[in-house]
């Protein structure tokens, strides 16, 4: 049961990441894309451990496996980040959940997992829940989320990642994975290059900061380390469905969060905070919870 501390520390610190993302990519940062491509850049620092671990070039299949996570954990980063620009960081932090769904319908596909009833249920509640984040109540319309489809696509690619890097794991340390996968992710950034808007804004958008701005893009960028770094230690701990299952903790960190600053400081953070959209927020929250519940139980 040791792997539920640093699954929770690592809710925790991208709870502060969500919330620092939304910030900068709302209103400092026209294109997100290019805002992922720096944290993903400056998470190269990883490779500063490399002195204090046993390191080593692992053999060539399971260079590819790691290659292909690190390329899942940027590319799935690209709808977030997207999402996060256009919708409210609480509604995009209930669609975490839908992680461990994904997790458990790739080992259906590809080991042959079968289902119990519960399961069945459990992803019933899920997905029920996901729908219910991602409507928006106004005074006579009920409007559905441009957010929602790009989270589907960015859980399904952090789900595969996960399922991958926890078998990668039974091979490697989880230090020395976290290193390659950070290197990796680092190296499939570079393909946003390939895109003019990019280019362009890439250099643009950097001197447009303010050097406060540029120390926050840092420590973004080290707090989401530390959170990857938490989650694949839990990760060597216990499967991806499992250590997934408590993207419920974050959910709560995030509105806490979220709500008191919206109250507080609007200027900073603006969310929904009606009757109406609070209760669809938390009907929402409710159904995930029993849903990975259900699933952490089984």
């Amino acid at each position: 049961m040791f792997w539920i501390f640093p699954a929770l520390a690592s809710h925790f610190f991208w709870a502060l990441v969500n919330i620092g993302d939304k910030y900068i990519v709302g209103n400092r940062v026209k294109n997100p894309y290019v805002y992922l491509m720096w944290l993903n850049m400056i998470g190269i620092v990883t490779l500063l451990l490399i002195p204090f671990v046993d390191f080593y070039v692992p053999e060539p299949r399971f260079l590819l496996w790691i290659a292909l996570a690190g390329a899942l954990w940027f590319f799935g980063g690209l709808p977030y980040i997207r999402a996060v620009q256009i919708e409210e960081v609480t509604r995009i932090n209930i669609w975490w959940n839908l992680i461990p769904v994904f997790a458990l319908l790739i080992e259906f596909f590809v080991v042959g997992k079968r289902f119990a009833a519960f399961e069945l249920l459990a992803f019933a509640i899920l997905v029920s829940g996901a729908f219910l984040a991602s409507l928006h109540a106004g005074k006579r319309t009920i409007v559905l989320s441009k957010a929602f489809p790009l989270m589907i696509v960015s859980t399904a690619a952090f789900a595969a990642y996960a399922v991958i890097f926890s078998d990668v794991l039974q091979s490697a340390p989880f230090v020395v994975a976290f290193i390659w996968v950070h290197s990796m992710a680092f190296v499939s950034s570079f393909s946003l290059l390939a895109f003019r808007s990019v280019r362009r804004d890439f250099w643009t958008e950097l001197r447009a900061l303010t050097a406060g701005m540029r120390v926050a893009v840092f420590v973004q960028a080290l707090l989401d380390s530390t959170g990857v770094f938490f989650s694949q230690w839990a990760l060597s701990l216990a499967s991806a469905a499992l250590v997934f299952s408590l993207e419920g903790s974050q959910v709560i960190f995030v509105f806490t969060m979220a709500s008191l600053i919206s109250v507080f400081a609007p200027k900073f953070l603006k969310e929904e905070l009606d009757f109406r959209n609070v209760m669809l927020k938390f009907a929402a929250i409710a159904l995930m919870v029993i849903g990975v519940g259900l699933l952490a139980l089984g």
